[in-house]
């Protein structure tokens, strides 16, 4: 643990670690972009838990602190509940203009995680996680990569750069989507059931990114942030190997900041040994809550100087992206003055 002298000490000092922070890093190392994870806010609001004017107070407070972009899923299963018939797909898209929107409002980028297939879409597996209910708790990736690939590139023609949304809501500040996500945590039972394959998440990606360069060839198509990097980034690069990539994600969590600074630069090490060293990579979930019992929990009287001494650890490295979980829920303790400050004064934008 950070004692709270050391946390005081943190925070008066902080703009000169900062610049030793500037001098050390090479002058053609690309800007870090700043955000978190925000998808807990729109499921709120869809829920009637919260209201849009919260919402978009909390998301105006993560710009305020620095971030740039929010992290949230783009639910096909919501988007497309039934079957294409004759081959013509149906979409709704109210969830995903209610994200969209409302991170225009607050002058935040989306960047989607393209996840979750409609239970007509998955592939059919007989192993899958249950609970006692009976109910399955896997979600399952989709039969066919075409089919999904279908949902991006429509996701894309309404979000992207050009898209139908931007020309249909002229008066929203213009941020399209120009980054996107395939997926989540491929190598996590609860996101891909027990049959785990890089070899066959790696054949998705590809039919994906394709899909989505089709309509925005300068689209960064990011692989689904790994749940076990230490172990499964050296095998997804193996998979990989001869096949192209536009940036990497993974989830550094560990016991301690120090561990999950470890682990985000074991990956970097890895990146530049299987020749991908100019590969973005973006830590898109870590943290820790002081909710017991539960991943990410830790005692709570650690969680503030956690988050803050994680957050000027990964800014020392060469990362594309810094986007922690969770800003909307307190538990994470993202909010708070002390990350809200460390979060303005590390942030360098492209």
């Amino acid at each position: 643990s950070v004692p709270r002298p050391c946390v005081r000490l943190m925070k008066r000092c902080l703009p000169l670690l900062l610049s030793l922070f500037a001098l050390a890093v090479p002058a053609t190392a690309g800007a870090t972009t700043f955000g978190a994870q925000v998808g807990s806010d729109f499921t709120n609001q869809v829920r009637g838990e919260w209201s849009q004017t919260r919402v978009i107070n909390n998301l105006s407070s993560l710009y305020k602190a620095g971030g740039r972009v929010g992290r949230a899923d783009s639910n096909w299963a919501i988007t497309e509940p039934k079957a294409p018939v004759r081959g013509r797909h149906s979409y709704d898209w109210s969830y995903n203009d209610l994200i969209v929107s409302e991170m225009a409002s607050a002058r935040l980028h989306w960047e989607p995680t393209l996840a979750f297939a409609p239970r007509w879409a998955e592939v059919h597996r007989s192993n899958v996680l249950h609970l006692k209910s009976g109910r399955a708790i896997a979600y399952l990736p989709p039969a066919r990569n075409a089919i999904f690939a279908a949902y991006a590139t429509a996701f894309m023609k309404r979000y992207g750069p050009h898209g139908a949304f931007w020309k249909a809501n002229p008066k929203l500040p213009y941020l399209p989507v120009t980054t996107v996500e395939v997926w989540n945590e491929p190598d996590n039972i609860h996101d891909w059931g027990t049959d785990i394959n890089l070899s066959d998440y790696v054949r998705m990606y590809e039919v994906v990114r394709t899909a989505v360069h089709r309509v925005d060839r300068r689209a960064r198509v990011m692989t689904g942030g790994l749940a076990w990097t230490e172990s499964s980034l050296p095998r997804l690069l193996k998979a990989f190997r001869g096949k192209p990539m536009d940036a990497v994600a993974i989830h550094p969590y560990g016991a301690t900041p120090t561990q999950s600074i470890r682990v985000a630069r074991d990956a970097l090490a890895d990146m530049r040994r299987y020749g991908r060293g100019r590969t973005p990579v973006s830590a898109n979930e870590y943290g820790w809550t002081s909710i017991r019992h539960t991943w990410g929990s830790t005692n709570p009287r650690h969680v503030k100087s956690y988050v803050y001494s994680a957050l000027i650890g990964l800014a020392k490295l060469r990362l594309s992206e810094i986007v922690p979980f969770s800003w909307g829920d307190p538990s994470w303790g993202l909010n708070t003055g002390s990350f809200a400050g460390a979060l303005a004064k590390t942030t360098h934008h492209r």
